[in-house]
């Protein structure tokens, strides 16, 4: 029977949810205008999972003898900014526009320590 250490986990997990939420975002501009707010809440309900599951990973301890960490704080962020940026489109405060800001995008990180 196969099974899967802590590392290898830990290494997949955010990856794969962040990747499942991308192929799934789609479904925002293929649908209707009828459904595109259903979609961005189910997008919120699966952004909050991944935030879940990368909270989780980021407090694991990391293994000193591995070269680089994925950078679960930097995810985050970025997963934040993509929240924040949803949440505004389904009830904008303000006609205006607004500078979105940059996802940093790199989540590797060389050495064994937490930022």
């Amino acid at each position: 029977m196969m099974t899967i250490n802590e590392a290898s986990l830990r290494k997949l997990t955010a990856p794969l949810l962040l990747a499942s939420a991308l192929l799934l975002s789609p479904l925002c501009s293929a649908a209707g205008s009828a459904n595109e707010q259903a979609n961005l809440e189910l997008i919120l309900r699966q952004l909050s999972m991944i935030e879940k599951v990368a909270q989780k990973s980021a407090e694991l301890p990391a293994a000193e003898s591995d070269r680089y960490h994925f950078d679960y704080e930097r995810l985050l962020e970025d997963l934040g900014q993509v929240r924040s940026g949803i949440q505004g489109y389904l009830s904008p405060a303000r006609a205006q526009p607004r500078d979105p800001g940059q996802l940093a995008g790199h989540y590797t990180r060389t050495g064994s320590g937490k930022p």
